[in-house]
């Protein structure tokens, strides 16, 4: 079994040392070892160049992918699946966490822990349960957050799921290639930051067993702004909404006869890599 960490990263140079830091810290306690996938989404910074030396500097192994030009938090999370697909094999697992050292790396074990007793698919590190904390984040993008949490456990509830947002999330590859099989192309299809709620809406036609492992989310320790654009952010995420409760119930059908069926690993096309 693999661990590999997805981090889609745009101008994020101040962001990689400490967060590679925390990785090394994070090998050597629990004597494990972590692969990153880095995707630099066009970067006008040294994101790549400081990655590769902080790699060889902590004893990390990295694969970096660079496309030419930003394409967003989408097209880069899209970029990080396929190559893991392709780099991975069965009974390996791929974090998906941001690059910006807000999220915990450590959370990553009792996220994994979970998974393995509980057989489950996906662990989402989450905001709303009890244990959680968010420091430093603004109180608009808090209830905003909270807002759309609640909005999604109405309207268009996912088992398991408090967090719709957040994009740290540790998968299965069992489950990522169930899901890569049954949407091929169409997987993808939201470049901004609703990829992740979308990715979610659309794994719950497999229904996936989901577990949510309390997060402290140090937004205090993030060296830059953020690149969040909020108000194309909160429009596509009614889009998807609308979407979904549009949509419900069309495809259940076929998801039940899918997931009865032994499942193929078939590798997602990508476009804008080199």
């Amino acid at each position: 079994m693999s661990l590999f960490v997805l981090l889609p990263a745009y101008n994020e140079q101040e962001s990689i040392r400490p967060l590679f830091k925390k990785f090394q810290t994070l090998q050597q306690i629990f004597d494990i070892e972590i692969k990153i996938i880095l995707v630099d989404d066009g970067s006008s910074d040294a994101t790549a160049q400081t990655a590769l030396e902080e790699s060889r500097l902590r004893g990390i192994l990295l694969k970096l992918v660079q496309h030419p030009k930003n394409g967003g938090l989408g097209e880069a999370i899209k970029t990080g699946f396929t190559t893991f697909l392709e780099i991975s094999k069965e009974g390996d697992f791929l974090a998906a966490m941001d690059c910006d050292n807000t999220q915990p790396p450590e959370l990553l074990i009792k996220m994994y822990e979970t998974m393995i007793a509980g057989s489950y698919d996906i662990a989402i590190a989450s905001r709303y349960r009890k244990g959680s904390k968010v420091i430093g984040l603004s109180k608009f993008r808090e209830v905003m957050s909270y807002g759309a949490s609640w909005l999604f456990r109405i309207a268009a509830r996912v088992p398991g799921v408090r967090d719709y947002t957040c994009g740290y999330r540790l998968y299965n590859r069992t489950f990522l290639s169930k899901l890569n099989m049954y949407y091929g192309d169409n997987l993808f299809t939201e470049s901004g930051f609703a990829c992740m709620i979308d990715l979610l809406l659309k794994a719950k036609v497999l229904k996936p067993k989901i577990a949510e492992i309390p997060m402290v989310l140090r937004y205090d320790q993030k060296p830059s702004a953020s690149k969040m654009k909020i108000l194309k952010t909160i429009a596509r995420t009614l889009k998807l909404l609308y979407k979904n409760l549009s949509s419900a119930g069309q495809s259940s059908h076929f998801a039940q006869a899918f997931n009865e069926q032994e499942t193929l690993i078939i590798p997602m096309k990508m476009g804008n890599r080199k």
